[in-house]
């Protein structure tokens, strides 16, 4: 029996800072077909400090993956607003990595629990999300430029 290739090793997750504009632009792109941001909004969270977006680096000045954290004051929750990773590092841990880095900085920063929206149709964020000990907490009809609903899901931090 052959074994099964190691998983390539990354990095750990990192604040973005604005210099990481470009690449965050350019995995928004490989990454979402529909609901995009673009550069406006990644220059406003990038200074904004409800926001925190974290990256994993890749190579050659690419991201193999980022995640959109969103805060609001006079609540206790933290969103997961964008969780991408890039198409060819898939399968690779980085987002439960990526997830647990947000956990993280959820306990860090007073959080109580953690939220995030995803599609119906994709099955491996589910069941990544279902593992971490996310529960569904509603669906959102309409929720993406195509249409679809989107699952809410919420998990304590503790």
């Amino acid at each position: 029996m052959t074994p099964s290739p190691s998983p390539v090793p990354f990095p750990a997750p990192r604040p973005a800072t604005p210099a990481d504009l470009e690449a965050l632009l350019a995995l928004e792109a490989l990454c979402f077909e529909f609901n995009r941001m673009g550069r406006r909004s990644f220059k406003r969270l990038l200074e904004r400090p409800s926001a925190r977006i974290l990256v994993i680096d890749g190579q050659d000045g690419t991201l193999a993956a980022s995640a959109v954290l969103l805060s609001r004051r006079g609540t206790r929750g933290l969103r997961v607003y964008s969780l991408a990773t890039h198409p060819a590092r898939r399968g690779q841990g980085l987002a439960k990595a990526m997830m647990q880095a947000a956990l993280d900085h959820a306990r860090a920063t007073g959080h109580r629990w953690l939220s995030l929206e995803v599609h119906p149709e994709n099955g491996a964020a589910r069941a990544l999300y279902h593992r971490l000990g996310f529960h569904q907490t509603s669906v959102e009809e309409d929720y993406y430029a195509d249409g679809s609903p989107a699952f809410r899901l919420r998990r304590s931090v503790d």
